[in-house]
């Protein structure tokens, strides 16, 4: 009678489980049918008729294990248009020098996320961005609603769930300072044409600076990642069940922090899903054309009893004085 009854709860528990796992695939490939409530009461209704866009500031840092770990060296502000229904990705320099908001201070615009996680070193858990989203809202006069922040590893985890992606190049790609730790001798090389990356070799590829325009070389470099991304993920949405999705969520578990909470994610792909190419847009803001909005200049800094050089990027309107770069995003979203 026991063994019965041991052998009737087991058989329970497996009927729960496969009743579970169906409620769920249905639920992920149905998300409009049930009732998935918002994690932030602040978050805007992107249904509503009165929306006509959104703002969100993707950056990407180092993380633990690389040097400058909570530097952002890739700052992105994607202004998805619902009016019109277009994307535009806009790439601010990482060496722009400005005023520390709240502050007499002034750095790098890369160091402002490292500079409100002061006496916190370990990612996830460097949750304060404000200085940075701040500083965009300021540079670019437009709200931010939502901001994404990545390490490299996650990164990588994410090209290598989506079973890597493909970039196609016009010119070959080498870099001998991005050498594979495991044969010193293989230097970091992509030649012209379609070219497949995992996980490891996008981070080289979103890292390499080797090229006489320096960081804006690797700004155009991340719009190419990006949109690959994209492309990826919309051909695999038409196939993904709840597997994919789990493997993708854990892919990136403690590699990421945002403020965009799933329903309201789930609704910007459905409503961007199918963009076309000519529906996406990618700005740089630069000191060459087409913008010519910057100026490059230097400043000298003095650290136990070093004396260095720094590069750094002012608005060619003057230093904080952003009003040309205002109008220059304006005129082309």
């Amino acid at each position: 009678m026991k063994f019965k009854r041991k052998k009737l709860l087991f058989w329970l528990f497996v009927s729960f489980l496969v009743v579970l796992i169906v409620v769920l695939n249905w639920g992920m490939n149905h998300p409009r049918q049930i009732n998935l409530q918002a994690s932030s009461s602040s978050s805007p209704n992107i249904k509503s008729p009165q929306l006509e866009a959104i703002n969100i500031l993707l950056l990407g840092i180092p993380g633990s294990g690389f040097n400058g770990a909570l530097l952002t060296d890739s700052i992105m502000l994607l202004h998805l248009d619902f009016t019109q229904k277009k994307v535009t990705a806009i790439s601010f320099p990482r060496d722009l020098w400005v005023q520390i908001p709240h502050s007499n201070q002034q750095s790098k615009l890369n160091a402002l996320y490292a500079l409100s996680n002061n006496q916190k070193k370990s990612f996830p858990q460097t949750t304060s961005y404000q200085l940075i989203q701040e500083k965009i809202e300021e540079i670019s006069n437009l709200k931010i609603d939502y901001v994404v922040i990545f390490d490299l590893t996650g990164f990588s985890k994410l090209v290598d769930a989506l079973g890597g992606i493909n970039i196609w190049l016009d010119q070959e790609m080498f870099d001998p300072n991005l050498v594979n730790p495991h044969n010193t001798s293989e230097m970091f090389e992509l030649h012209p044409g379609w070219n497949y990356l995992d996980g490891a070799t996008a981070i080289k590829f979103v890292r390499t600076r080797y090229a006489p325009s320096g960081d804006f070389y690797r700004m155009n470099n991340q719009h190419l990642i990006l949109k690959a991304l994209w492309e990826k993920v919309n051909q695999l949405s038409h196939v993904w069940n709840l597997m994919s999705w789990l493997k993708i969520y854990e892919s990136l578990a403690n590699h990421y922090i945002t403020n965009l909470n799933f329903n309201t994610l789930w609704e910007i792909f459905n409503l961007f899903k199918d963009l076309k190419e000519e529906q996406i847009k990618f700005l740089s803001i630069t000191n060459r054309p087409p913008d010519n909005l910057l100026i490059s200049a230097s400043r000298t800094e003095t650290q136990d009893n070093a004396t260095s050089t720094v590069y750094l990027l002012l608005p060619k309107a003057g230093f904080e004085n952003y009003q040309e770069i205002q109008t220059y995003l304006q005129n082309n979203l």
